[in-house]
């Protein structure tokens, strides 16, 4: 069976995140993340969030918690910019 995430992480094995968490950016309305392991921060224009090894940072406007699981979030809104850390 085809597993996109795991056909995406052989493809760019160089970064050194891949391994610890999933993310897709829809269009920048819609960013769902696997592999969380805490919320930081949380407004309407900055959201942060840890996973194993680092933490991710979204910026943005209008943005809400569609989501939020132990270990998935989806956050809905205008998102500007996504940045691992």
């Amino acid at each position: 069976m085809f597993n996109f995430f795991s056909e995406l992480k052989k493809l760019v094995k160089k970064e050194k995140f891949i391994d610890r968490y999933n993310i897709v950016n829809m269009s920048g309305r819609i960013l769902y993340v696997e592999g969380h392991t805490g919320l930081c921060q949380l407004s309407q224009t900055l959201i942060t969030f840890k996973f194993k090894g680092g933490m991710i940072i979204v910026e943005g406007s209008d943005m809400i918690l569609g989501e939020l699981s132990e270990t998935t979030i989806k956050i809905v809104g205008n998102i500007k910019r996504v940045e691992a850390m």
